[in-house]
Order: C-alpha cells, then sequence, then structure tokens
C-alpha cells in the first residue's frame, strides 16, 4: 500500500503507521490526515491486524504539530475547519476497535500531542519531549486538549497549556501523560513487546474493553454504567469469552480467533 506523507507496515499481526516527513518534523498536513484516516479505514477491515502502533520518522520528532505553512494564513472560519478535520483523525484513532500504541521518540507538539494522547498507550523515550505550544504563537490548544483533564488532572494541563512548556519523557512519565519513558535503545524492543502481548488477547474482549472505557470518558455516569453493562454481555456472548473460559479452567493457552 502506498502512501505520500505516511508508511504502513503490517508484521506480525501488528500495524504500524508511521508519520513519514522527517523533514518537517513530521508536521500534520491535510493530506496526511487523510492518509491516516483511510490507513484506520483498512486496518478496521483487516481481521489478522490485531494492535496497531503510530510512530513518526526519523530521531527527531513524532510530530511536531500542524504544519504552520498550511494554516499561518487562515482566518477564524479556516482554523474552525482544520481543528475539525484534526478532531475528526483522532477520533478515528480513539473509535478504532483495536488498541493504539503511540511510540514516541523526540518532539510530540500541538496537534501532535493530540494525536499521541488519542492512542490507547504511550510509550516514549526518555529524552522524548511534549508540550502545547500554542501560546507561543497566539492561540489556544482547543481540539483532543479535553483528553488531557481526564489523564494527568486540571492543574498539570493548565499548566502545560498556559506555559507552553516542554516537558521530557521522564516528567510526562511521572504526571501520568505517557505510560513509560525508556531509554532510546530500548524503545523499539518496548513497543513491540507490549503490542504482542496485546496480539495474545482477543479481539473481541479488547475492542469491548476499549468502548467501554471511551463511554467512561464521553459519557455521563449512570449512561456509561449503563453501556458497560451492556457491553458484557456481547463478550460473554463470544467464542472468545468461551474460549478464553475453558482454557483457564483447563490450565492451557487460549487459541483466540477474534469471534
Amino acid at each position: 500500500m502506498s502512501y505520500q506523507d505516511i508508511l504502513y507496515e503490517k508484521k506480525d499481526r501488528v500495524a504500524t503507521i508511521t508519520l513519514n516527513r522527517p523533514q518537517a518534523h513530521n508536521a500534520l498536513t491535510t493530506l496526511m490526515l487523510e492518509e491516516i484516516e483511510h490507513a484506520l479505514g483498512v486496518i478496521e477491515k483487516d481481521d489478522d491486524v490485531i494492535a496497531v502502533v503510530i510512530t513518526g520518522a526519523g530521531e527527531k520528532a513524532f510530530c511536531a504539530g500542524i504544519d504552520l505553512e498550511e494554516t499561518v494564513n487562515q482566518d477564524g472560519m479556516g482554523a474552525r475547519a482544520s481543528g475539525k478535520r484534526i478532531h475528526r483523525t483522532d477520533k478515528a484513532v480513539r473509535m478504532l476497535d483495536k488498541p493504539v500504541i503511540a511510540k514516541v521518540r523526540g518532539l510530540c507538539l500541538g496537534a501532535g500531542l493530540e494525536l499521541a494522547v488519542s492512542c490507547d498507550m504511550i510509550i516514549g523515550t526518555e529524552g522524548s519531549r511534549y508540550g502545547l505550544p500554542h501560546m507561543r504563537i497566539g492561540i489556544a490548544s482547543i481540539v483532543e486538549a479535553g483528553i488531557l483533564p481526564q489523564a494527568i488532572g486540571i492543574f498539570r494541563t493548565k499548566e502545560l497549556c498556559f506555559t507552553a512548556d516542554f516537558w521530557d519523557g521522564k516528567k510526562a512519565e511521572t504526571v501520568g501523560l505517557i505510560n513509560h519513558a525508556v531509554p532510546e535503545a530500548d524503545l523499539d524492543a518496548e513497543v513491540d513487546t507490549l503490542a504482542q502481548k496485546l496480539c495474545g488477547w482477543s479481539p473481541v474482549a479488547m475492542a469491548i474493553q476499549k468502548n467501554i472505557i471511551n463511554q467512561w470518558m464521553d459519557t455521563d455516569l449512570q449512561s456509561a454504567i449503563d453501556y458497560s453493562i451492556n457491553s458484557i454481555s456481547i463478550v460473554f456472548n463470544s467464542e472468545d469469552q468461551k474460549e478464553g473460559m475453558a482454557a483457564f479452567l483447563e490450565k492451557r493457552k487460549p487459541v483466540f480467533k477474534g469471534r
């Protein structure tokens, strides 16, 4: 499969989307957003893919944000359209019924950070850097920043937005912005190990679990509880659930089929 601004690879039931504009710190273009969505659509339909990794090409950046060359002359209406476009791609990541891991080297800023926090887990190097530098150019972060208060708390979110400071991987891990900060040399192995672990679980159970957590984030308490209860019934009607239970009782490794 050929794209211009991203790379797509599938290996050992793991699909990898690589933002491929290293000369521009993998800044997001309209084309890149469209290609990410297209790749996610391919992944959604591919039952052979169990887990997904999103990363950036090169050593300098996961993604430094939106490509300012596309937005520098935008008025309010244009900015609104761009915001909606970014949100659509981020939502596609969140709504994908397969777990998505962000693998971060270097800069992870602005819309790039918003893309990362739309993933289900974030693994970065100790030297990776995270921030919402919008204040530096006189704008506000409005797209996926609503996720951050749930991840790191309201006061940490305000600190990140108002100061426009960059946090290194260790601080990001400490405050709960990312799952793990690892040495540069260990990043690939760490993500590969996690992805392969996910590939050992039931795709049905993981899809339902992801949807339950999304509901807890996106809806009121009672609606989320109702959704969770209804979703559990779906899991218990699956072949994978019956196989998992049987394997546990028989003290063997389950063989999940995604049904």
